[in-house]
């Protein structure tokens, strides 16, 4: 074989070794949990709203909510999006969707994408529908936030510290669930869970209750780990 030939087939077959270990290190290092998910809404540009106070919030058609907690009421839409997504307050509720999207499009699954952030007091109930819901602990368990929501067709999920892999602490989460999948976190520790579900899915994914209490109907499915059936009241 010619010197040419061999520094080739050399250099190839480096890039492959090269690859294929950089490949492992990630996929060792995912396993590990040492991974660090890409936080979008760090580089989304955000439009702060003033609203009112409101005994209520109901959320339509909205793909990308954040809950986080708050002592006031706030909100956020991301910018492009605000004349998209609608806000207004009737009565004692501050409603939010997308007015162009019919019910038909709702129920085929059409959601606006653009990330609307609803900062959320514990005296606050949050009704929504055809949205998904990212709920925000606290780092800290004395600073733990309670919520109140009620959800149809929704899919209601809480948000962690990505790659720190630290618990993230919630008092009391009442949720209300109508066809709607709630998908819990292995890192959040939940002091109070009571939960109603109908034609619902609930998956602990190993999250830590310390308190629960469910009423469910025959077409709902559960899945709990062990220790949280024990913590059933």
């Amino acid at each position: 074989m010619k010197t040419s030939n061999k520094i080739l087939l050399g250099i190839f077959v480096g890039i492959i070794i090269l690859t294929t270990a950089v490949q492992l290190m990630v996929y060792a290092k995912y396993k590990r949990g040492e991974f660090t998910s890409f936080k979008r809404e760090r580089f989304i540009p955000m439009a702060s709203i003033t609203v009112p106070a409101a005994r209520f919030i109901s959320i339509k058609g909205l793909g990308s909510v954040a809950v986080k907690p708050s002592n006031t009421l706030g909100l956020e839409i991301q910018k492009g999006d605000t004349d998209k997504i609608k806000y207004h307050v009737l009565n004692d509720t501050l409603y939010i969707s997308n007015p162009t999207n019919s019910d038909d499009q709702l129920e085929r699954g059409m959601r606006t994408a653009g990330l609307v952030n609803i900062h959320l007091p514990a005296s606050v109930q949050l009704n929504a529908a055809y949205s998904d819901l990212r709920v925000w602990g606290a780092d800290d368990p004395a600073s733990a936030p309670s919520y109140n929501i009620n959800q149809k067709n929704c899919y209601f999920f809480i948000n962690f510290s990505g790659g720190k892999q630290a618990s993230v602490y919630l008092n009391q989460l009442n949720l209300n669930s109508l066809s709607s999948f709630s998908d819990l976190d292995k890192h959040a520790v939940i002091n109070e869970l009571n939960m109603q579900l109908s034609d619902s899915k609930l998956s602990d994914n190993q999250a830590t209750i310390r308190k629960l209490t469910i009423d469910a109907d025959d077409l709902s499915l559960i899945n709990l780990s062990g220790k949280n059936v024990k913590a059933i009241k």
